[in-house]
């Protein structure tokens, strides 16, 4: 094979969803590292694949990775590396190992697939220009978050999602929040809301699933935008015309060119005052 390890993404719900080259692979590799072999035996067996587990997850991956440089060293082995559910690396210590990989100039790829975090940005409707991935839920680093110019995207669990959104209340009162669970199964279900609502909501449904919580970057509206201005606006007022200053303002900041024309011309009215 090309490649000594394969890093490869398993369905997070669907077991349909995997691809045809992941299931090549994992059919020709030597070994296959997973987290957990009950879960991962379910598919393998489901692709009716018979496969040497390792077992490989933040409690044992000092001693593993040795293991596996030997393997490789000395048998020319060749390993798949999958987690319980969508693609490795993401929230698990699968970049330990990659990183062993670059060191020792061992090659390695990678074979794309299911993802529940871009599914879940993709199914939730916030923007998704920018966003951040902060994995599972930490109530004692939201305050980090709090002004975080793009969408962030949560794992959490079903006994802590409605501690979670309490917390997260202090913190994201204001933005749209989409939780997203069960992402391909049969009762997937996208909540969109504030977080008043959904703290209502799972008050009242016990919650079940997989979690995915989504925050919408900060909502701000024109007005608020340019009173933040206010001390860059009364250095500049004096030196550009009304129209050109707000054709600079709207084009560094975002905002309607109108918005702050008018905004201008009242507050001409209150310098002279």
């Amino acid at each position: 094979m090309q490649f000594s390890l394969y890093i490869i993404s398993t369905p997070i719900g669907n077991l349909k969803d995997i691809t045809k080259r992941a299931i090549e692979i994992l059919g020709e590799v030597d070994y296959v590292l997973c987290e957990d072999t009950r879960v991962s035996s379910k598919l393998l067996q489901n692709l009716g694949l018979k496969v040497k587990f390792i077992v490989y997850n933040d409690h044992n991956a000092s001693e593993i990775i040795p293991h596996v440089l030997n393997l490789i060293s000395e048998k020319n082995a060749v390993f798949a590396l999958i987690s319980d559910a969508g693609t490795p690396l993401v929230s698990d210590p699968g970049y330990k190992l990659v990183n062993t990989c670059i060191k020792n100039d061992i090659k390695y790829t990678v074979i794309p697939g299911a993802c529940s975090v871009i599914s879940a940005l993709t199914l939730s409707g916030l923007p998704s220009d920018k966003f951040s991935f902060i994995g599972f839920a930490d109530i004692k680093k939201f305050e980090e978050f709090e002004n975080v110019n793009s969408t962030l995207i949560f794992f959490e669990s079903p006994n802590r999602i409605l501690k979670t959104l309490q917390n997260m209340k202090i913190y994201f009162k204001n933005r749209l929040i989409a939780i997203v669970r069960e992402i391909t199964k049969v009762y997937e279900e996208v909540l969109r809301g504030d977080i008043d609502f959904l703290i209502d909501h799972f008050s009242k449904n016990p919650p079940k699933g997989e979690f995915v919580i989504l925050v919408s970057p900060p909502i701000q509206d024109d007005n608020e935008k340019i009173n933040s201005l206010k001390p860059l606006i009364n250095a500049l007022f004096d030196k550009f015309s009304k129209k050109d200053l707000s054709d600079l303002l709207s084009k560094c900041f975002k905002i309607s060119k109108n918005s702050l024309y008018n905004f201008l011309l009242n507050y001409k009215g209150e310098k002279d005052d």
